[in-house]
């Protein structure tokens, strides 16, 4: 039987995202789970706590063993967990901090002694690395215990239904595909925004920031799904669609080196006011918030800004893609793709009013699976333990775009250390997606002083 070996298993990720995944997948699959973390002291505790969070009772707690240890002594750990492993596949999932990702690699090294490779995978939650130079270690020591085609990076945004679908509209639309040019648009908008501030994830936050943390993976994986060339979608043939994925993959690192980074005076970093305060760092200068446009130096986007931007605190919970079209109209026609809190697909073009001779008013187009299907699409963190247990890589990013993606965030970093842009520390609860876009910047009023 095979066994998940859960890293991180009393934090914040895995109780709010990865469990409750966990507990729906374990309903159709077979397996064990050995969960390790630092809280609780023994097996019926953790049990407790677990059945506390979950809607309705779950196969999943029959199968749960706990065992508390610490990183810091991975040899002593892995003597614990090793009793705990059966003879089937073993899957090892890393959901804490990333500077305790060697750690827990010295533990897996331990776990792996006398086992067949093919037997052993992994996976691991961004940020992968500090830097390039720190992921290109951190691949490597990977790769001294598993085979290339057994890591599997985690980037939950791609399991998001209405992120796949993006690739499918631009595939099988022609005409959505030929839109997305300079030739007709005006103008990118990509934000992820949340309501929360950093809660538990003080210590992370204060290593990460949310350059690191949001922009070098989610925003720009949305930023090359929407810009790169998409040719036509794979059938349902398997190899066909890995040989897809697998290209898809490779433009889109190509994409990220053609990439032309803002001057310092575009660029606007912020946080939240009472971050000092949840992080007992009263003079942090550790940025939640950052907005700046990126343009490409290419045929197809030449000269269209894509406008990025990530905070915490703000008004609303909201992520997604907005593209704004060359119009005669205002406000300009517009494709949203709406990632969350709904996921969603709208289309915002011009009609005439009902009852008066040809003036127009905007309606929008929309669609849901809800709305088409009568369906919600899986949680985001279902595929990817769906995926990840039946070791299908082709919506986890490769190597070489993690790469590329960091060498481009180390560029943007040392540049804005060089030359320090605007820094803001904004009131909390105030800010939208639309008055940012709109102004290009927080607004003085919402700046403290």
């Amino acid at each position: 039987m095979r066994t998940l070996v859960f890293f991180g298993a009393t934090g914040n990720l895995f109780t709010r995202k990865i469990l409750p995944a966990l507990a729906t997948f374990s309903e159709e699959q077979e397996f064990t789970v050995v969960a390790l973390g630092r809280r609780f002291k023994d097996n019926a505790s953790y049990r407790a706590f677990v059945a506390q969070l979950l809607p309705r009772p779950s196969p999943l707690l029959e199968r749960l063993t706990y065992v508390q240890g610490d990183l810091e002594n991975p040899g002593e750990l892995a003597l614990k967990i090793s009793p705990l492993l059966g003879d089937g596949p073993l899957y090892f999932y890393l959901a804490t901090l990333p500077s305790l990702y060697r750690d827990a690699l010295h533990c897996i090294e331990a776990l792996a002694q006398g086992r067949n490779p093919k037997d052993l995978f992994v996976a691991l939650e961004k940020p992968f690395g500090r830097d390039e130079r720190d992921f290109l270690a951190l691949e490597e020591s990977l790769r001294n215990v598993f085979p290339e085609e057994h890591i599997f990076y985690v980037d939950h945004y791609l399991g998001k239904g209405t992120v796949q679908n993006l690739v499918v509209l631009k595939a099988e639309n022609f005409f959505i595909e030929r839109l997305l040019s300079r030739e007709f648009v005006q103008e990118v908008h990509i934000g992820v925004f949340e309501e929360e501030g950093v809660g538990e994830r003080g210590v992370f936050y204060e290593e990460t920031g949310a350059i690191k943390d949001i922009f070098q993976n989610h925003l720009l994986q949305l930023f090359t799904l929407l810009a790169v060339d998409i040719p036509p979608l794979c059938a349902e043939d398997q190899k066909e669609c890995a040989r897809f994925f697998f290209q898809l993959s490779r433009e889109r690192a190509r994409l990220l080196s053609q990439v032309r980074l803002p001057e310092s005076h575009e660029v606007q970093l912020g946080q939240y006011a009472g971050y000092r305060e949840e992080v007992r760092h009263p003079s942090s200068l550790r940025e939640t918030f950052f907005f700046f446009p990126l343009f490409l130096d290419t045929e197809r986007w030449r000269g269209v800004p894509f406008y990025v931007a990530s905070g915490k605190k703000t008004a609303q919970k909201r992520s997604f893609i907005e593209v704004l079209f060359h119009s005669v109209v205002t406000p300009p026609n517009r494709l949203i793709i709406e990632i969350q809190p709904e996921e969603r697909i709208d289309l915002v073009v011009s009609v005439r009013k009902p009852q008066r001779e040809l003036e127009s008013t905007p309606v929008t187009l929309n669609f849901t699976y809800s709305g088409a299907f009568q369906a919600s699409t899986p949680e985001a963190y279902e595929k990817i333990l769906h995926d990840f247990l039946h070791h299908d890589r082709t919506l986890f990013p490769d190597s070489s775009f993690i790469q590329e993606a960091w060498r481009l965030t180390d560029r943007l970093l040392e540049n804005l250390k060089t030359h320090p842009p605007a820094f803001c520390r904004y009131r909390e609860g105030m800010l939208t997606p639309e008055i940012l876009f709109r102004e290009k910047r927080i607004p003085d009023e919402m700046c403290l002083g």
